[in-house]
């Protein structure tokens, strides 16, 4: 087969899907990326903001280039990319299969209702030209078959996987009174780190990093600097070194919005952190409820954060060798097709 894996970034492919590519070429596929940056097959500049005209532009070229190629299927992450690429194939005559790979609906319960309704109805366009969905959450399930966002079958899986196995993941030891948060996640109004800040002004025997970079660190920082915790919140930048901070942390915190399953809580469970989590989809998955504080809530947040939990649950299920498979096995499914290939 003649595959097309489409996400916005190269870091997004990088950080998920090169096992899933080296799989598919393993089993005797041509695998071809497209997204933005260096070591792209297609390299398409997707702009951030969804509705871009910039990238109502770009469907015009992703179009182009998929009639010329003529792929088998194409499997779309990351909710702009899966947009514009599912946009640029309508009306097109004997296009390829598209399982679309839903890393957590911007859209439901923790959104505005005008919100949801753009991002929704953005869906609703396209679903003649979804034929597979796959998610990583109840809720977004819930989503997908009340709203019949495909042509096909809804699947739901385990997340990507997490290479627990990595010399990163090394076990943290919460101190017996917990004084170091640490968050990693793009420092984006999704992540929400802004709350973080905010409440860390009642916590005053703590600090916070914030692993990451990103579009909001400016905002971030006027925050810190008006608050005056320049001496307790460090933001570190893009860094790939995550184990060496979850390892010196006590509580793995999170301010998220929007989910699919937080790969990085995953983590931070297999490090044997505290956990202490907003209650929204995805991360309800894989945490109880002794760990989840209502999504902006500080009051809620700081009495957990003054007695947090770490969570037991087993994270096996969600390790990249067990969720591989799973996923190997939903992607031949829909094109119809077996693996020769044992993972």
């Amino acid at each position: 087969m003649k595959i097309l894996v489409v996400a916005s970034n190269m870091v997004h492919i990088n950080n998920f899907h090169q096992p899933y590519i080296q799989t598919f070429k393993d089993d005797g596929n041509d695998v071809y990326v497209m997204a933005s940056g260096e070591g792209a097959d297609f390299n398409i500049p997707f702009k951030k903001r969804s509705l871009s005209l910039k990238n109502l532009f770009l469907s015009f070229k992703i179009r182009k280039i998929i009639k010329k190629e003529k792929f088998d299927i194409i499997y779309l992450h990351t909710t702009l990319s899966a947009f514009w690429t599912r946009w640029a194939l309508k009306g097109l005559k004997n296009r390829p299969l598209v399982v679309n790979t839903v890393h957590g609906y911007l859209f439901g319960e923790s959104s505005g209702a005008l919100h949801n309704k753009i991002y929704l109805a953005c869906e609703k366009i396209v679903r003649k030209v979804t034929d597979n969905i796959v998610v990583m959450n109840s809720e977004d399930e819930i989503i997908a078959k009340e709203n019949n966002l495909c042509l096909g079958k809804i699947y739901k899986i385990n997340g990507m996987g997490v290479d627990f196995s990595k010399k990163a993941i090394e076990k943290a030891n919460p101190s017996v009174q917990p004084r170091n948060l640490v968050y990693v996640g793009e420092l984006n109004k999704r992540k929400n780190q802004i709350f973080l800040v905010k409440a860390l002004e009642r916590l005053p025997n703590m600090s916070l990093t914030l692993v990451g970079d990103g579009g909001e660190r400016k905002a971030i920082e006027k925050c810190i600097k008006r608050l005056g915790l320049g001496d307790r919140v460090t933001i570190t930048g893009f860094t790939k070194n995550v184990g060496e901070y979850l390892k010196n942390a006590d509580i793995y915190v999170s301010a998220s919005t929007i989910e699919g399953l937080p790969f990085n809580i995953l983590e931070a469970i297999e490090s044997g952190l505290y956990i202490v989590a907003s209650n929204i989809k995805g991360q309800r998955d894989i945490l109880p409820s002794e760990c989840l504080y209502t999504l902006d809530n500080e009051d809620e947040f700081v009495s957990l954060i003054n007695n947090p939990s770490i969570c037991k649950n087993v994270t096996k299920e969600y390790s990249l060798d067990s969720v591989i498979s799973q996923n190997m096995e939903i992607y031949y499914e829909c094109a119809g097709k077996s693996s020769t290939i044992k993972v």
